[in-house]
């Protein structure tokens, strides 16, 4: 998301509500769109990221799981490809 020129980034989230079942864990899906263009590149690009937060006994603890496609440029000249990526992280508050 750095460089001269234009990004515009759209994010959003829900909370879900409590499951009775299990009051501990809380679920929150979220997605993000980033549309990019940079005066260094000929041709813009597009990625988005889909994912959930799942919050374990409140805010002590959170789970990431993400997926994310990001641009891949041969040249500034050239369309830009995508690839994936997965993205899993742990959180901890003591």
């Amino acid at each position: 998301m750095i460089g001269t020129g234009n990004i515009y980034y759209l994010q959003a989230g829900l909370l879900l509500p409590n499951n009775a079942d299990k009051p501990k864990i809380r679920i929150q899906p979220f997605a993000a769109y980033t549309k990019k263009n940079f005066k260094a590149l000929e041709k813009s690009s597009s990625q988005f990221d889909i994912g959930a937060n799942w919050f374990i006994d409140g805010h002590h603890a959170k789970l990431t799981t993400q997926y994310s496609t990001r641009p891949t440029y041969t040249s500034a000249s050239a369309e830009p490809k995508s690839k994936g990526e997965f993205i899993l992280q742990f959180q901890i508050y003591l």
